[in-house]
């Protein structure tokens, strides 16, 4: 297995800046989904690892390997890297197993050798009865899982996935995410999972790197990212997560804080090095919005809209000490859900302290910072020039 380690990773094109102080450990085995909008870099840096392009500043290495940087440049086919591209890259004039054998044959290995390690590998993605397919004759799902038989067959340690489920319908994309589960149980090859979607990132990865506008905000596992953003960009992203104001920040024992949310004294939770701050950010998101319980202190706010969603009721609220601000809620369905107009006072079940600028967020990637001090929907927020 094989880690990678990028190290203040830096790229232009003409005038255009797409990437800036990047810095990623990867270690050996693991699964890391690279996340973020399009145009925000993430598929340049992907062209760096992989080495069809160089950095114009810092260096990659590939375990204690450099490969890129100062005067080191080692080209794709001396890396030892696997790829699976959105397109798949498959040869139409070729079987699966031709496909799938093809770097082993241009290495020049042995016939025998070449056969038992295309056989194993589509004997691992269950693709054996399809050996003698063209691409043409499989559906997307399989086309994919032949491009994975290929990583598996050459032994990349570690493979790169540029957005593979983007050209599927969405009812495979389920399955194929179970296969890349097994592809990497199995492979224990090092993955790196370049993705626009969330909950494919969510879903899949160990870690999940934020990007945007060329630079790396945050990397964490998915849990520590949806609960303890390290900026308002990434909050705002990260499960339709909202932004809010908070005053009079108090830290208290045990991680926790106490502030003022629209005129309520609310708790939150604080990362360690919290201090007390008359204005600071929070995050949250449209679950953990919901009616305060008989007797409990909570915001007063008025419903202005409601969609049924299935199974659920989506509400836009609108708080009565703050009537410019829109606050989402989702709600089971009920036989007797809030009509628009309706008044109900507000509880938040999970609010979290947004941590300064420049101090040691949660994952926070280093000599990283945020500008945000207002209050920002999530689809103003996550722009990429």
């Amino acid at each position: 297995m094989t880690g990678l380690r990028l190290s203040n990773i830096g790229k232009s094109y003409g005038d255009t800046r797409v990437l800036s102080g990047i810095d990623l450990d990867i270690a050996a085995g693991e699964f890391v989904a690279v996340l973020g909008p399009s145009g925000c870099g993430k598929t340049t840096l992907l062209r760096l690892v992989a080495g069809f392009d160089r950095p114009d500043e810092g260096s990659i290495a590939l375990g204690d390997r450099q490969v890129a940087g100062g005067h080191v440049m080692v080209p794709p086919e001396g890396r030892g890297i696997g790829i699976v591209f959105q397109n798949y890259a498959l040869w139409p004039h070729m079987s699966v197993a031709e496909n799938v054998g093809y770097a082993l044959k241009v290495a020049r290995l042995p016939r025998a050798e070449c056969e038992a390690r295309v056989a194993r590998a589509l004997d691992t993605v269950d693709l054996a009865p399809l050996a003698g397919r063209r691409p043409a004759d499989l559906s997307g799902g399989q086309r994919q899982r032949v491009a994975l038989a290929r990583c598996l067959a050459a032994g990349s340690d570690l493979v790169l996935l540029d957005e593979p489920l983007a050209n599927l319908d969405v009812h495979l994309r389920a399955a194929m995410e179970e296969e890349f589960h097994r592809f990497h149980r199995e492979s224990g090859a090092t993955l790196v999972y370049i993705t626009h979607d969330q909950s494919e990132a969510m879903a899949l990865a160990d870690r999940i790197a934020v990007m945007d506008k060329g630079r790396l905000l945050q990397c964490a596992s998915p849990r520590q990212l949806y609960r303890e953003p390290a900026d308002a960009t990434v909050a705002g992203f990260i499960g339709g997560g909202l932004v809010l104001p908070v005053e009079g920040l108090r830290p208290m024992a045990g991680g926790l804080a106490m502030a003022d949310l629209l005129g309520t004294r609310v708790r939150l939770r604080c990362h360690a090095g919290e201090i007390a701050r008359p204005l600071a950010m929070a995050s949250t998101h449209p679950a953990d919005i919901q009616p305060a319980h008989p007797g409990e202190a909570g915001i007063p706010a008025r419903v202005i809209a409601r969609s049924y969603r299935g199974g659920s009721w989506s509400y836009e609220l609108r708080p009565e000490t703050d009537p410019s601000l829109r606050l989402p809620m989702v709600l089971p369905d009920a036989a007797a859900p809030p009509e628009p107009g309706a008044r109900l006072d507000l509880a938040f079940r999970d609010l979290w302290a947004i941590p300064l600028p420049g101090t040691s967020g949660p994952g926070a990637a280093p000599g990283h910072s945020s500008s945000s001090t207002t209050t920002t929907h999530p689809t103003e927020q996550f722009q990429c020039a």
